[in-house]
């Protein structure tokens, strides 16, 4: 509609007069009969020709896809911000020396295993964003260079080692040190030194005197504490068991964006073909329940919901076997439920014009427990869906079907356009259609408030003749004449946005009516405008 009827406003190339150099006085009136559009216009003006797909005898259908819900990984599973405290002190009841450069008998590793809510049992994760913090701090009373390590987190086949200097204490103030690290891209594996755990993470150390510092006398008092504190941690690939456990999803809505730009009127529909397909890329077995499916009109506040007469997906548990993956590529496994108008109300769904579509459901994980081995995959990027795939046939019936857009205007009083008085502006509309049209121009203040309008709904462009088959046979010419004002000459140049409403009702109701690829319209817009000519 947006370029339909954009070119029909090209009423605004008043702007016709912005090339016409201003003249200072004398000045005198004349009459000035100006083209602005002419065009031929067809149905890709008004619905995005990507939608549309012709039939063997040139009938259009429309045939659109829309994901009603699109599973987050965060919905699974969430890994919490985690601190691991590791507590390193000198094994010796007795005091010592240590040299520059002398290694301190710190333990030189060790692991952490914590729980993830929901019995979640991950043995690799890939982390697509997230931090590592150290907060360190210790009681030599020299500086330190250590080395730590995560050797089960890599990146590029290179584990995660760091080498820090922490400062000397001072008298009981300990030496402190904060530095965080980026983990975007590290794979960790979390199975442990001897790979039979999960949840766990194993961290090394490796400590010495500064080879620039000084002798300094330890005893089993000093200690260094090391904190480090895993902050977003956000998985883009994660593998283990994913446990047995039931979310529910909503009552959520998605937006619905075919009927988007109608908002009133209503059209009933010859046929809808319709499928439900749930796409699972998860290496999870799920069982699906879906509670609600509706349809929602924000403009009229109906909601219609969707009633499935077999009983095979409203209300009843649908089981989605798990996907495959090899080498890094995933196989998903799919489930379709095509739903007509003799198995459920879908036509009525659809003719309440959504630009909503409102869902409510619950998905149970490993319905029949770990049957994978700790096998469970999941990408970030490669989530469970349900879409709506939809292929509407052009057969129809619109009583006041009405259609608007809102479209920027700037018309300049420096540019010349000042010296139009009034005038008229003659729209000459060939109609090969076969429905009738009535459209209506409102011009908005800087409140988005119509303030004043051009056309009348009281003007209409009168559909084309059909014949026995209900096939538009050629065109019908209409006039329309809209006399310009001064004073809405005036408004005209005030004026930033206009608001356009198109109005639809098809012919020889209530029968269907088809729209065939060869409709067209033709459209000449015509201004005859009085002009004040200026000379020096």
């Amino acid at each position: 509609m947006r370029k339909t009827f954009l070119l029909l406003f090209t009423l605004i190339t008043i702007l016709f007069f912005s090339c016409r150099k201003e003249f200072e006085k004398p000045s005198w009136d004349t009459e000035i009969l100006a083209p602005l559009v002419n065009a031929s216009l067809d149905i890709n003006n008004i619905l995005p020709d990507s939608l549309l797909q012709a039939n063997a005898d040139s009938s259009l259908k429309i045939v659109y896809n829309n994901d009603i819900y699109k599973l987050n990984i965060d919905s699974l599973f969430v890994i919490p911000d985690t601190i691991l405290h590791n507590a390193y002190a000198i094994p010796s009841s007795g005091s010592f020396v240590l040299n520059p450069g002398d290694p301190i008998p710190f333990p030189s590793s060790s692991e952490t295993t914590y729980p993830i809510a929901g019995g979640i049992q991950l043995k690799t994760i890939t982390i697509k964003s997230g931090y590592v913090t150290f907060h360190v701090k210790s009681r030599i009373h020299e500086e330190t260079d250590f080395v730590y390590s995560i050797p089960c987190a890599k990146l590029g086949g290179v584990p995660f080692s760091k080498p820090i200097s922490v400062p000397a204490a001072v008298g009981s103030t300990p030496g402190v040190l904060n530095i965080t690290y980026d983990l975007s891209g590290y794979i960790f594996d979390l199975t442990g030194v001897a790979h039979n755990k999960v949840n766990t993470i194993s961290t090394g150390l490796l400590a010495h005197i500064s080879a620039t510092g000084s002798p300094v006398t330890v005893t089993n008092m000093d200690s260094l504490i090391i904190d480090n504190t895993f902050n977003d941690i956000t998985p883009y690939y994660a593998k283990g068991y994913f446990g047995q456990n039931t979310y529910t999803i909503g009552p959520g809505q998605s937006d619905f964006k075919l009927f988007d730009r109608i908002v009133s009127g209503s059209i009933q529909l010859e046929n809808v073909n319709f499928n439900l397909k749930i796409e699972n890329p998860i290496g999870l077995d799920t069982r699906l329940n879906i509670s609600n499916i509706s349809s929602i009109n924000t403009h009229t506040g109906t909601t219609v919901n969707l009633n499935d007469y077999t009983n095979t997906i409203i209300g009843s548990p649908i089981n989605i076997n798990r996907a495959a993956e090899s080498g890094g590529i995933v196989y998903p496994t799919y489930a379709n439920f095509p739903m007509t108008t003799t198995s459920s109300n879908i036509k009525p769904v659809i003719e309440n014009l959504p630009n909503k579509f409102g869902y409510a459901l619950q998905i149970t994980t490993n319905p029949l427990g770990n049957i994978s081995g700790s096998n469970d995959f999941i990408y970030a990027d490669r989530l469970l869906k349900a879409t709506m795939n939809m292929e509407i046939p052009l057969s129809l019936v619109a009583n006041n079907l009405t259609l608007e857009d809102t479209l920027n205007l700037n018309i300049s009083k420096t540019d010349g356009s000042q010296n139009v008085h009034d005038g008229t502006i003659t729209l000459f509309a060939d109609n090969g259609f076969p429905f009738d049209a009535q459209l209506q121009l409102y011009l908005l203040n800087s409140s988005n408030v119509a303030v004043d309008s051009i056309f009348s709904y009281t003007h209409t462009i009168v559909e084309a003749p059909i014949n026995a088959s209900l096939r538009a046979t050629g065109k019908k010419l209409t006039k329309i004449a809209v006399p310009i004002s001064e004073n809405k000459m005036n408004l005209l140049y005030d004026t930033k946005r206009v608001l356009l409403k198109v109005k639809f009702n098809t012919s020889a109701q209530p029968q269907y009516i088809k729209i065939y690829s060869d409709y067209t319209i033709d459209v000449k817009l015509v201004g005859d405008f009085n002009y004040t000519v200026q000379l020096k």
